[in-house]
């Protein structure tokens, strides 16, 4: 405020620079005719302080009160809804610094609200092709004139769709959750190379079954950082290793310390086209649409929500091999 002080400064000073010209010319002409009484000259500083308020408040009105009508203004516009409004003022002071703010936000507020409605269409999107399988379904197994081996598959199908639902309403929730998560418990201790070594257990039938060399080189580590939130890194990124991972492939997931970052590598062998690199971490996106089993296309993006909001970084890698490397900033715990 320091700006808006000097200026202030300034007009209280012109204020005072006009009554003390005023009163003494006043009193000149007043001294050149004789009529420079006692009463008079009283009456003529009552005046001349008079005008100095009108000028100060004249000053203050047309520098600093319009500007603050503006902001009101605009603000309570926002709060009506509308966020197009934007504010022009000019100058060098912290109202205008305040407005180009102000500029920011609601520009924000607008992006924000353009990804929210997409994003809103995206999810009514999604959710439709699998509630449109199971009714069609569930309706060819009301007929009595199918056979025992379609029915099995119907009911298969059914079961099929309705998960993915379930998977898209936990990835929701848990983005929901990242997104009004403000603040972090970042204290929690524990270990996480046994925390990653449970969750490629836990997924064992599933690369078992397809043939999958699963290799993991994990330094013992204990830190103090958000448990669940780096459980959900740890098993997104290696539940999608898995899933693209074609028969008998390999999966190498490898864990480590760099200084003060917490470094998990997952790397497979499953091939990502350059040109969709770009478009990975975008939500709903699948780069295998021909499989039956579809993907919810929230995984990659809540890693990446997550490693943002732990102040980490993820990266991608896409040649011969695809590799996803996450570093979090954490606070490591003697052993």
């Amino acid at each position: 405020m320091k700006k808006v002080i000097l200026k202030i400064f300034l007009m209280m000073g012109s204020s005072m620079l006009f009554v003390t010209v005023f009163s003494r010319v006043a009193l000149l002409i007043l001294g050149k005719y004789n009529k420079a009484t006692p009463s008079l000259s009283y009456h003529i500083s009552l005046l001349s302080g008079f005008l100095g308020l009108c000028l100060f408040a004249l000053l203050l009105y047309r520098f600093l009160g319009k500007k603050l009508k503006k902001i009101s203004d605009a603000v309570k516009t926002v709060s009506e809804g509308d966020l197009n409004v934007r504010l022009n003022l000019s100058g060098h002071d912290e109202l205008t610094e305040l407005s180009e703010n102000f500029n920011r936000m609601t520009q924000g507020l607008s992006a924000n609200e353009r990804l929210s409605r997409e994003f809103v269409r995206n999810v009514s999107h999604e959710f439709k092709p699998p509630v449109a399988n199971i009714l069609g379904y569930a309706d060819l197994l009301e007929s009595e004139q199918i056979s025992e081996k379609e029915r099995q598959n119907y009911t298969k199908i059914i079961r099929d769709q309705a998960k993915r639902l379930s998977d898209l309403s936990v990835k929701l929730l848990q983005i929901s959750r990242v997104d009004s998560d403000l603040i972090l418990n970042l204290t929690e201790h524990f270990q996480v190379d046994e925390q990653i070594r449970k969750i490629i257990l836990s997924m064992q039938p599933v690369w078992e079954k397809k043939n999958l060399s699963v290799n993991a080189e994990l330094e013992k580590l204990t830190v103090s950082t958000s448990e669940q939130f780096c459980y959900l890194i740890w098993q997104n990124l290696i539940s999608n290793a898995v899933k693209y991972t074609p028969d008998n492939g390999r999966i190498d997931i490898r864990l480590y310390r760099d200084k003060n970052l917490l470094i998990f590598e997952a790397e497979n062998t499953a091939r990502i086209p350059p040109e969709n690199e770009k478009l990975i971490f975008q939500p709903f996106y699948s780069t295998d649409e021909s499989k039956t089993e579809k993907g919810t296309g929230l995984g990659l993006p809540l890693v990446q929500k997550i490693t943002e909001k732990l102040s980490g970084n993820i990266f991608l890698s896409c040649g011969e091999t695809t590799l996803f490397r996450v570093s979090i900033p954490v606070l490591f715990q003697e052993c």
